[in-house]
């Protein structure tokens, strides 16, 4: 990581290149953990995280690789999530029914709602709070970074949020494991609720398949579900992120960001087919490889005095998030007859 001090010489490529190459790196090796089984349930968002931060602390950021970083950290990451897009199927609204689509609405809203006012009560900043209420409630590491960038976050609030949301959706993971048969529940309600609580995809899969393939495959689609519904989130966030809640217009700073935009474009050329499927699948494993790049890159830009500032209370945020989330959840199974 000690790279000569001075800054390449050149136009501004020349100088983001090294750290380019460098999170282009790091993404690759935290695909290959990602791949180790107590590493899968995690994903490599959060690993990459992990890895940038443990190299910072431990070897330092070369002043050379600053400028490369931070345009991962910043622009790929925006890139990112209009690639993201190809991953959104609206036509799964159809398929998963009226009680489980307006469970996933009620989640996330209620999530939101709840893990905001529970934020407040223990005095997390008010961003931070956006975070981890919008990771939680919708799709963990993936919604915390597309949220970032339209609150305008700081990068220490989202590399917070990106790792507490992996820790908790892997002890979620193992409570549903092992907790979820005692729970009175038939195993479609098992599924449903871990695809309506879980933060991420993989960590769905991990809980909904060990009883049996049905209940992997329902769960999947539940929390897909709630991935597409991260689409009108971003898109209400813009309306309302900034002073005071105030919208925006201009060219240059819409009331939603270009890149939101862009997103929900991909994902509804995605979902009427004039995007083809080998290219969704393409774009989809690019925009995951340049958030992972961007993770990677906040990392290196955190140190782990932001741990310590932020204190143990965060922790206790999102323990009290995701179990309320929880009981609301089966609560709302109960309430609409799901069986």
């Amino acid at each position: 990581m000690n790279a000569p001090a001075s800054l390449p010489s050149g136009s501004p490529w020349h100088r983001r290149l090294p750290g380019l190459g460098v999170a282009a790196g790091l993404a690759g090796v935290s695909y290959a953990l990602a791949t180790l089984p107590g590493l899968a349930v995690v994903g490599p968002l959060t690993v990459a995280l992990l890895i940038g931060i443990f190299l910072r602390t431990t070897l330092g950021l070369a002043p050379g690789l600053v400028e490369g970083t931070r345009y991962s950290a910043r622009t790929v990451l925006r890139l990112g999530i209009v690639l993201m897009g190809a991953r959104l199927d609206f036509g799964l609204v159809a398929k998963v029914g009226p009680r489980v689509l307006l469970l996933a609405l009620a989640v996330i809203v209620g999530g939101i709602l709840g893990l905001r006012w529970v934020t407040k009560r223990f005095g997390v900043p008010e961003k931070l709070g956006t975070l981890l209420a919008v990771g939680t409630s919708i799709c963990g590491a993936s919604a915390v970074v597309a949220a970032s960038s339209v609150t305008r976050a700081e990068e220490e609030d989202t590399t917070l949020a990106v790792g507490l949301c992996g820790i908790l959706g892997t002890v979620g993971v193992l409570f549903y494991v092992f907790v979820g048969p005692v729970l009175g529940l038939s195993t479609a309600q098992l599924a449903i609720l871990s695809g309506a609580t879980l933060h991420e995809v993989a960590q769905v899969m991990a809980a909904a398949f060990t009883w049996g393939t049905s209940a992997g495959d329902l769960g999947t689609l539940v929390k897909l579900t709630r991935v597409v519904l991260l689409a009108p989130a971003l898109v209400v966030l813009g309306l309302v992120s900034g002073a005071g809640g105030q919208v925006r217009y201009s060219l240059k700073e819409p009331p939603i960001p270009w890149f939101v935009i862009g997103f929900l474009t991909v994902g509804v050329l995605g979902s009427v087919g004039v995007v083809p499927a080998a290219a969704k699948a393409w774009l989809s494993t690019a925009s995951v490889f340049l958030m992972v790049m961007a993770m990677a890159a906040m990392g290196l830009g955190t140190h782990l005095r932001m741990v310590r500032r932020a204190g143990m209370r965060v922790v206790y945020v999102g323990l009290v998030g995701f179990a309320g989330l929880v009981l609301f959840a089966w609560g709302l199974i109960q309430l609409l007859g799901i069986q």
